[in-house]
């Protein structure tokens, strides 16, 4: 049995462009993917992703405290808003309120001092 080593060679490299190829693809956000992210989702199901009950979801949206969508007399809210919304609803840790508190009476103590003098 002959071994041919150019050839072996050359389908070695074919593989790595093959692998290479794949990887790209695999790391290449899909239109799927987007659209699991911005699909609508009902009432029950925008509760369920909350963890709360769908009369707090339609409380919420009477009192126009949550995102939601409208079309047709039909509820829907986008999952990406869904996250934005619990984001903006961070509350700061005591160590970060201490540090604004800290820099709050730093302002103020140079803004008195400047006022004085």
């Amino acid at each position: 049995m002959t071994v041919d080593f150019q050839k072996l060679q050359d389908e070695v490299s074919e593989t790595r462009q093959l692998v290479r190829a794949l990887l790209d693809r695999l790391n290449q956000p899909t239109s799927e993917s987007l659209t699991i992210e911005d699909s609508p989702l009902t009432a029950q199901q925008a509760a369920d992703f909350l963890g709360i009950t769908t009369a707090t979801i339609y409380d919420l949206v009477h009192n126009r405290r949550i995102p939601s969508h409208r079309p047709a007399k039909r509820l829907y809210f986008l999952r990406s808003e869904l996250m934005e919304w619990i984001k903006k609803g961070r509350r700061s840790t005591s160590e970060e309120i201490e540090a604004e508190s800290t820099t709050r009476k730093t302002r103020q103590s140079r803004t008195s001092r400047g006022a004085v003098a």
